[in-house]
């Protein structure tokens, strides 16, 4: 299975704000069957103001097809208003992408 993270650091105070906007695009942007499963995670510990963002593909070949997908909705009217939304509250981000292999 693949995992891709995307990690981000939002700016001061506007860590709310930022969880708040993946919830409202959870639908859209987490919708689509190719993604097995989706998470959001808050910082407990570590830096503050972090989200991160988690799905999960049954292989590199999905993720692939997903992200070709993806790219498409990128010039969207909707997509750029949200995105502008997310940017106005993000200081930086990075993404991952994990092999996983259950252990047990």
């Amino acid at each position: 299975m693949i995992t891709e993270r995307i990690s981000f650091r939002a700016r001061y105070g506007k860590g709310d704000d930022l969880v708040a906007l993946f919830k409202e695009q959870a639908d859209g942007l987490f919708s689509n069957p190719l993604i097995l499963a989706a998470r959001l995670y808050t910082d407990f510990t570590g830096p503050m103001f972090s989200v991160i963002v988690e799905s999960d593909f049954a292989d590199m070949e999905a993720f692939t097809a997903f992200m070709k997908q993806d790219m498409a909705e990128y010039g969207t009217k909707d997509f750029q208003e949200w995105f502008g939304r997310m940017m106005a509250v993000t200081e930086v981000g990075e993404r991952q992408l994990l092999n996983s292999e259950k252990l047990r």
